[in-house]
């Protein structure tokens, strides 16, 4: 990777970071980026998309999660961003600017698009004899990895790469994910076979949802408002 290069990746990636709470230092001597989380040391950011850290900056589990989320955050912004790099300019009838052509298929494109903010990821389906482009659905910039991600999504399923019932909401795999906690957390009789596949299917989601946390105490709450109001303590008049 060239210098300039290397710069429009660090700089992507410190933004990403930064939307996830990460703090981002200034690159050291030998071209790496430093990433403090709660004003301590937590790891370096390699040009390649690897990572480096020290065991005992990721002790506890609060640590390694976050190493784990810094790591998902480096890897998914070198990936889009070697993209852009390499990808050829997309052409269209009235669209000026540089957008960089990510992926085409049946008629819909993907588009990246750098900005002073970050990327920001378009997709557009073509019209006109494929001269023209029609209905954009517009991912960032500001929004972290997660635009990169869902315009992805978005991408593969209005270009038919992948069927939209074959996709589950974010609200759906919140549940799913409480449902198996609440299935794992509860003495039922299960084979180790299925302890298994049910552990790694809550890994998946984790890692498929960056806001999880948020959704699940979300979901949580509304059932907990939700069974108040079904059963509500007795607190009418008082006989004695």
């Amino acid at each position: 990777m060239n210098t300039e290069a290397k710069n429009r990746y660090f700089q992507e990636l410190t933004l990403n970071l930064q939307h996830e709470g990460f703090a981002v230092k200034s690159e050291t001597e030998d071209g790496l980026l430093p990433v403090e989380l709660d004003g301590q040391r937590l790891c370096l950011a390699l040009d390649t998309g690897a990572v480096r850290y020290w065991k005992e900056d990721v002790a506890n589990d609060a640590r390694s999660a976050a190493l784990d989320k810094a790591t998902d955050v480096i890897r998914i912004t070198a990936e889009y961003m070697s993209q852009m790099e390499t990808a050829p300019q997309l052409t269209a009838s009235g669209l000026t600017g540089d957008y960089r052509l990510l992926a085409d298929f049946n008629g819909v494109v993907l588009a990246g698009h750098p900005t002073q903010y970050g990327v920001q990821f378009i997709t557009w389906e073509r019209v006109q004899e494929r001269t023209g482009l029609n209905q954009g659905d517009y991912y960032g910039p500001l929004g972290g990895v997660d635009c990169y991600i869902t315009a992805k999504q978005n991408f593969a399923t209005r270009s038919g790469l992948v069927s939209r019932s074959a996709l589950f909401s974010p609200e759906q795999l919140t549940e799913v994910y409480r449902s198996i906690h609440e299935t794992l957390e509860n003495s039922y009789p299960m084979t180790e076979e299925r302890q298994k596949c049910l552990e790694s299917t809550a890994k998946q989601i984790e890692h498929g949802i960056p806001d999880l946390e948020a959704r699940v105490e979300i979901s949580n709450q509304k059932e907990m408002e939700f069974a108040a109001m079904e059963c509500p303590q007795d607190g009418g008049m008082q006989f004695s």
